[in-house]
């Protein structure tokens, strides 16, 4: 099993603070994600399993209540919708309402993801720095070992619109990625009940 880097969300994140840092990492990336919480937006996501299959997935979110997730990987894909306190699941190509118990698990996660982030790790500020072919600003965890790798949490945020724009865990240097989020925020986002 992986450590909590590449399986706790951002907001949940939790390490001991170490000496006061020259920059406000931290509070300039609360700042990021407190305003990415005011309008639509989504997350795109690309990993491998501990087998080697191909993961992907899309969560588009619309405040306050309103989640869509799409899953594949390898060849089977799934879909869910949240509004609400409902949920629908798509698996075989037909929308199917969720049991209670499974839409509060979905309803649990949106409370999660919309409630105001606490970062609880600090980060040192990286400056301006080229990722994606974008000039961005760049926040990184200190570095801590994973199944043998030196791996960080580095968070990357468009300096114009002080959004964030990726969330990647890899290789402090940046030779390999194991985990990559994007953010992006369409003005189309309309989430709606399947059924």
């Amino acid at each position: 099993m992986r450590t909590r880097l590449l399986i706790l969300p951002l907001a949940l994140l939790a390490a001991p603070v170490g000496a006061a840092q020259a920059c406000e990492g931290k509070a300039e990336i609360e700042a990021a994600f407190t305003a990415q919480h005011q309008n639509p937006w989504r997350t795109e996501s690309a990993s491998k399993s501990d087998t080697g299959i191909e993961q992907s997935q899309t969560f588009d979110f619309q405040p306050p209540d309103r989640i869509y997730r799409k899953v594949t990987s390898g060849t089977e894909t799934v879909e869910t919708v949240g509004v609400g306190k409902q949920a629908w699941t798509n698996a075989t190509g037909v929308w199917e309402e969720m049991k209670a118990e499974l839409a509060n698990l979905v309803a649990a996660h949106m409370k999660t993801n919309f409630a105001p982030p606490r970062v609880s790790v600090v980060f040192k500020c990286l400056g301006s720095v080229d990722y994606s072919g974008k000039k961005l600003l760049g926040y990184q965890t200190e570095p801590e070992t994973v199944e043998g790798k030196v791996v960080a949490r580095t968070i990357y945020v468009d300096p114009d619109t002080k959004l964030p724009a990726f969330n990647v865990v890899g290789t402090v240097d940046g030779s390999e990625e194991i985990m990559k989020e994007a953010y992006s925020y369409p003005t189309d986002v309309k989430i709606e009940k399947p059924l």
